[in-house]
């Protein structure tokens, strides 16, 4: 009998990868920002945006996935504190702000920090907006930094988030119900990314509680991924032409 020995041509190694797992400080390279759409589950007829902010490392990857803002995304959500007063927290607007502009002011550094800062005061919509953050992200793709990732309970499954990086001031007068205007209440609160990244003490008891639970296997996916992307970056955007 004639046996061959042989495999067809190509790798023969799995080359899937895991995501980063959530209470760690991870060493990683920026991968890039890509925007894309998808069809809806339950209306095929609807269309969504989102933008991903992309990281990769020798332990996995990590995909931030952000959706385009709306007309409600501007409304802070008030709660009941422990004295009786009203408390709010910010926006899904002021919540994505804040995670472009601390990317843009980590990766590109002081000086393109401060070109970006004044090309975004200038946008007349979101679509130029990400499009300016796109291109100035681009050329640093491969710039290795760290990443910190909590973590999130979502459909009785820990997973791993970045950390809300902005908060109200919880001592302001007259804080506005909506965001649209900056009135100076929000301040940056954490960082996500950089050098300068650490766990509160709240953040450090919940890391040991998930230490110490009894792991739970996890999809190795993108929280949409059962939905196809598309990439709608355009390569010929001139991030100067929007002075």
């Amino acid at each position: 009998m004639s046996f061959n020995f042989g495999l067809s041509a190509g790798s023969v190694v799995r080359n899937t990868r895991t995501q980063l797992k959530p209470w760690n400080i991870y060493d990683v390279k920026f991968v890039g920002v890509e925007a894309r759409s998808f069809a809806g589950k339950k209306d095929p007829n609807a269309t969504y945006k989102v933008f991903d902010i992309k990281f990769e490392s020798e332990d996995g990857y990590f995909n931030k996935t952000i959706f385009y803002p709306n007309d409600v995304d501007t409304v802070r959500r008030s709660y009941n504190r422990s004295n009786g007063s009203k408390g709010y927290m910010p926006s899904n607007f002021e919540s994505l702000i804040a995670i472009i502009h601390q990317t843009v002011q980590v990766l590109c550094g002081e000086e393109g920090y401060t070109k970006f800062n004044e090309i975004a005061g200038k946008c007349k919509d979101f679509d130029t907006f990400l499009k300016a953050f796109i291109q100035i992200t681009d050329r640093k793709k491969g710039v290795e930094t760290k990443l910190k990732l909590i973590g999130r309970n979502r459909d009785g499954k820990v997973v791993a988030d970045i950390p809300n990086i902005v908060a109200i001031n919880p001592n302001a007068e007259n804080i506005a119900e909506d965001s649209s205007n900056d009135s100076g209440e929000r301040f940056i609160s954490d960082n996500y990314i950089g050098n300068k990244l650490f766990f509160s003490d709240y953040e450090e008891r919940e890391r040991e509680k998930y230490l110490k639970a009894k792991p739970t296997e996890m999809k190795a996916e993108d929280p949409i991924s059962d939905i196809s992307g598309i990439d709608e970056s355009d390569d010929n955007f001139n991030l100067d032409s929007l002075l």
